[in-house]
Protein backbone atom coordinates (compact mmCIF):
# COMPACT_ATOMS: atom_id res chain seq x y z
CA UNK A 1 0.00 0.00 0.00
CA UNK A 2 2.77 2.29 0.90
CA UNK A 3 4.29 1.80 -2.60
CA UNK A 4 0.61 2.86 -4.30
CA UNK A 5 0.45 5.93 -2.14
CA UNK A 6 4.07 7.30 -2.97
CA UNK A 7 3.34 6.28 -6.44
CA UNK A 8 0.01 8.65 -6.39
CA UNK A 9 1.95 11.41 -5.12
CA UNK A 10 4.58 10.95 -7.88
CA UNK A 11 1.31 11.23 -10.53
CA UNK A 12 -0.17 14.29 -8.80
CA UNK A 13 2.95 15.61 -8.79
CA UNK A 14 2.88 15.26 -12.57
CA UNK A 15 -0.31 16.37 -13.15
CA UNK A 16 0.06 19.60 -11.90
CA UNK A 17 3.36 20.01 -12.61
CA UNK A 18 2.09 19.90 -16.13
CA UNK A 19 -0.99 22.04 -15.32
CA UNK A 20 1.19 24.84 -14.20
CA UNK A 21 3.52 24.87 -17.12
CA UNK A 22 0.82 24.13 -20.00
CA UNK A 23 -2.06 25.95 -18.76
CA UNK A 24 -0.68 29.60 -19.17
CA UNK A 25 0.21 28.91 -22.90
CA UNK A 26 -3.03 27.21 -24.12
CA UNK A 27 -4.97 29.47 -22.26
CA UNK A 28 -3.38 32.76 -23.48
CA UNK A 29 -1.26 32.05 -26.36
CA UNK A 30 -2.61 34.28 -28.78
CA UNK A 31 -3.06 37.03 -26.09
CA UNK A 32 0.28 38.54 -27.44
CA UNK A 33 1.63 38.55 -23.71
CA UNK A 34 4.73 37.30 -22.94
CA UNK A 35 5.94 36.01 -19.44
CA UNK A 36 8.31 33.59 -20.33
CA UNK A 37 11.62 34.52 -17.96
CA UNK A 38 13.86 32.24 -21.22
CA UNK A 39 14.78 33.96 -23.93
CA UNK A 40 14.11 32.70 -27.89
CA UNK A 41 17.69 31.04 -27.92
CA UNK A 42 17.01 29.73 -24.60
CA UNK A 43 13.82 27.89 -25.88
CA UNK A 44 15.30 27.00 -29.04
CA UNK A 45 18.08 24.88 -26.91
CA UNK A 46 15.74 23.53 -24.47
CA UNK A 47 13.46 22.01 -27.71
CA UNK A 48 16.81 20.68 -29.76
CA UNK A 49 17.47 18.89 -26.63
CA UNK A 50 14.62 16.08 -26.24
CA UNK A 51 14.79 14.21 -23.17
CA UNK A 52 14.48 10.54 -23.12
CA UNK A 53 11.67 9.02 -21.10
CA UNK A 54 11.94 5.23 -22.71
CA UNK A 55 12.98 4.09 -19.10
CA UNK A 56 9.78 5.13 -17.61
CA UNK A 57 7.84 4.30 -20.20
CA UNK A 58 9.51 0.97 -20.47
CA UNK A 59 8.95 0.96 -16.73
CA UNK A 60 5.08 1.19 -16.42
CA UNK A 61 4.82 -0.72 -19.43
CA UNK A 62 6.26 -3.44 -17.23
CA UNK A 63 3.70 -2.82 -14.58
CA UNK A 64 1.16 -2.88 -17.02
CA UNK A 65 2.26 -6.46 -18.41
CA UNK A 66 1.90 -8.11 -14.30
CA UNK A 67 -1.26 -6.08 -13.61
CA UNK A 68 -3.45 -4.90 -17.07
CA UNK A 69 -5.93 -3.33 -14.49
CA UNK A 70 -3.26 -1.44 -13.01
CA UNK A 71 -5.05 2.50 -13.20
CA UNK A 72 -2.23 4.39 -11.53
CA UNK A 73 0.59 2.87 -14.12
CA UNK A 74 -2.30 3.21 -17.15
CA UNK A 75 -2.20 6.83 -16.15
CA UNK A 76 0.80 7.45 -15.50
CA UNK A 77 1.69 6.52 -18.74
CA UNK A 78 -1.03 8.90 -20.00
CA UNK A 79 1.18 11.52 -17.93
CA UNK A 80 4.19 10.46 -19.74
CA UNK A 81 2.89 10.30 -23.22
CA UNK A 82 1.22 13.46 -22.75
CA UNK A 83 4.08 15.22 -21.57
CA UNK A 84 6.43 14.28 -24.74
CA UNK A 85 3.71 15.19 -27.52
CA UNK A 86 2.07 11.94 -27.93
CA UNK A 87 -1.67 12.83 -27.02
CA UNK A 88 -3.30 10.17 -28.74
CA UNK A 89 -1.49 7.33 -27.06
CA UNK A 90 -2.00 9.73 -23.64
CA UNK A 91 -6.29 10.20 -24.36
CA UNK A 92 -5.61 5.70 -25.12
CA UNK A 93 -4.28 5.36 -21.63
CA UNK A 94 -6.11 7.71 -19.74
CA UNK A 95 -9.24 6.26 -21.37
CA UNK A 96 -8.26 2.98 -19.97
CA UNK A 97 -7.49 4.50 -16.37
CA UNK A 98 -11.06 5.60 -16.38
CA UNK A 99 -12.65 2.80 -17.40
CA UNK A 100 -10.53 0.61 -14.59
CA UNK A 101 -11.25 3.31 -12.12
CA UNK A 102 -13.89 5.81 -12.88
CA UNK A 103 -14.22 7.48 -9.40
CA UNK A 104 -10.56 8.92 -9.74
CA UNK A 105 -11.00 12.94 -10.66
CA UNK A 106 -7.46 13.24 -12.00
CA UNK A 107 -7.97 10.72 -14.44
CA UNK A 108 -10.54 12.90 -16.15
CA UNK A 109 -7.73 15.64 -16.22
CA UNK A 110 -5.57 13.92 -17.98
CA UNK A 111 -7.71 12.55 -20.91
CA UNK A 112 -9.12 15.85 -20.94
CA UNK A 113 -5.78 17.95 -21.76
CA UNK A 114 -5.04 14.85 -24.34
CA UNK A 115 -8.41 15.08 -25.63
CA UNK A 116 -7.73 19.09 -25.63
CA UNK A 117 -4.33 19.04 -27.57
CA UNK A 118 -5.85 16.92 -30.14
CA UNK A 119 -8.17 19.62 -31.22
CA UNK A 120 -11.18 17.49 -29.51
CA UNK A 121 -12.50 20.34 -27.80
CA UNK A 122 -16.23 19.19 -27.06
CA UNK A 123 -14.75 16.53 -26.00
CA UNK A 124 -12.18 17.02 -23.83
CA UNK A 125 -14.88 19.78 -21.93
CA UNK A 126 -17.38 16.33 -21.27
CA UNK A 127 -15.00 14.46 -20.31
CA UNK A 128 -13.86 17.18 -17.71
CA UNK A 129 -17.11 17.93 -16.92
CA UNK A 130 -17.65 14.84 -16.07
CA UNK A 131 -14.83 14.52 -13.54
CA UNK A 132 -16.79 17.06 -12.05
CA UNK A 133 -19.18 14.71 -11.49
CA UNK A 134 -17.12 12.91 -9.35
CA UNK A 135 -15.51 15.65 -7.07
CA UNK A 136 -17.14 18.96 -8.07
CA UNK A 137 -14.18 20.60 -5.71
CA UNK A 138 -11.54 19.78 -8.31
CA UNK A 139 -9.38 22.64 -8.65
CA UNK A 140 -7.48 21.20 -11.78
CA UNK A 141 -10.73 20.27 -13.13
CA UNK A 142 -11.88 23.49 -12.59
CA UNK A 143 -9.00 25.05 -13.96
CA UNK A 144 -8.99 23.46 -17.02
CA UNK A 145 -12.86 23.54 -18.23
CA UNK A 146 -11.82 27.10 -17.85
CA UNK A 147 -9.52 26.98 -19.76
CA UNK A 148 -11.55 25.22 -22.53
CA UNK A 149 -14.09 28.01 -22.22
CA UNK A 150 -11.63 31.08 -22.21
CA UNK A 151 -10.30 29.15 -25.84
CA UNK A 152 -13.49 28.89 -26.85
CA UNK A 153 -14.80 32.47 -26.54
CA UNK A 154 -16.42 31.68 -23.48
CA UNK A 155 -15.26 34.51 -21.40
CA UNK A 156 -17.66 34.86 -18.99
CA UNK A 157 -18.04 31.26 -18.10
CA UNK A 158 -14.32 30.76 -18.17
CA UNK A 159 -14.48 33.74 -15.90
CA UNK A 160 -17.05 32.07 -13.21
CA UNK A 161 -15.68 28.76 -13.26
CA UNK A 162 -11.39 30.13 -12.76
CA UNK A 163 -13.36 32.16 -9.18
CA UNK A 164 -14.68 28.53 -8.20
CA UNK A 165 -11.33 26.90 -8.44
CA UNK A 166 -10.01 30.11 -6.87
CA UNK A 167 -12.45 29.98 -4.00
CA UNK A 168 -12.29 26.35 -2.89
CA UNK A 169 -8.42 27.09 -1.62
CA UNK A 170 -7.09 30.45 -2.49
CA UNK A 171 -3.72 29.66 -1.34
CA UNK A 172 -2.82 26.13 -3.47
CA UNK A 173 -0.91 26.75 -6.64
CA UNK A 174 -3.83 26.43 -8.64
CA UNK A 175 -5.72 28.90 -6.68
CA UNK A 176 -3.16 30.95 -7.37
CA UNK A 177 -3.23 29.95 -11.18
CA UNK A 178 -7.18 30.80 -11.32
CA UNK A 179 -6.84 34.30 -9.96
CA UNK A 180 -3.92 35.05 -12.34
CA UNK A 181 -6.09 33.38 -14.83
CA UNK A 182 -8.98 35.79 -13.90
CA UNK A 183 -6.77 38.89 -13.64
CA UNK A 184 -5.42 38.05 -17.69
CA UNK A 185 -8.89 37.50 -18.92
CA UNK A 186 -10.33 41.07 -17.25
CA UNK A 187 -6.62 42.97 -18.70
CA UNK A 188 -7.43 41.45 -22.04
CA UNK A 189 -11.23 42.24 -21.82
CA UNK A 190 -10.51 46.33 -20.64
CA UNK A 191 -8.15 46.52 -23.21
CA UNK A 192 -10.51 44.98 -25.61
CA UNK A 193 -12.94 47.02 -24.68
CA UNK A 194 -11.66 50.85 -25.88
CA UNK A 195 -10.46 48.68 -29.50
CA UNK A 196 -13.74 49.13 -32.21
CA UNK A 197 -14.63 45.91 -34.08
CA UNK A 198 -16.30 45.92 -37.68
Amino acid sequence: MKFKSYYWAIIVAAVIAVLAITLPMIVFRDSGETSNPHSSEDLNNMQNEPADYTPQIEAYQELLKANPNDALAMAGLGQLYLGIGRYADSADMYTKAVAANPKEPMFYVGLGEAEYALGMVDVALRDLQKGLEVDPNNQALLVDIGGVYAQTGKLQEAKQIWQKAYDIDPKSNLGHAAKQYIAELESSQTGQGTQTHP
